[in-house]
């Protein structure tokens, strides 16, 4: 993973300063830096109102008691273009505008949704009392993922998964040391 990770920064950089090195020799270095101070503030303006909009809806799907899970990973990836945006270049600047847009966008989240739903889901339920913690790793047939459930369904008369235990409450002027 760090291999990958570092192939893609050093490529990217690799790719940016190309395309700079290019576009500033055929526009001059003022224009080119004054395009990319443009993009930078164009991009924030963009990304501030379309975060704004996800985060409406996100609140929206909440109040009806459904998961937002298409909003919050939609919000994550408008964090991501908004650096994308910001960062100086014309690579960057291409990537962040297109998943700017709202379209793309979704269709992207969704793709990471499904393609990663049994890693967001946890595979694994934790039940526990007095006397200890019992760990399963497989999931019930009866839980259901988040991504599943009807719009307005209520899974909270079900105590699957619920930790039980008690708490003895402790002074903390009693247990001072002499």
């Amino acid at each position: 993973m760090l291999g990958r990770l570092f192939f893609l920064f050093t490529a990217m950089t690799l790719i940016e300063v190309y395309v700079l090195m290019s576009i500033g020799s055929l526009l001059g270095a003022e224009l080119t830096i004054g395009i990319i101070i443009l993009t930078a503030f164009a991009g924030s303006y963009l990304v501030r109102n379309q975060g704004l909009q996800t985060v409406q809806k996100l609140q929206a799907r909440l109040a009806a008691g459904e998961t937002p899970g298409q909003e919050i990973v939609e919000a994550i990836m408008l964090l991501v273009c908004g650096v994308l945006l910001v960062t100086p270049g014309f690579v960057t600047d291409a990537l962040g505008l297109l998943v700017l847009t709202p379209q793309i966008r979704g269709r992207l989240a969704k793709a990471i949704i499904a393609q990663y739903k049994d890693r967001i889901i946890p595979q694994s339920t934790f039940t526990g009392n007095a006397q200890g913690f019992h760990y399963s790793s497989t999931q019930s047939s009866t839980q259901s993922s988040p991504f599943q459930q009807q719009p307005g369904s209520d899974n909270k008369a079900k105590n699957e998964g619920v930790i039980e235990g008690d708490f003895v409450e402790v002074n903390r002027d009693d247990n001072k040391l002499n």
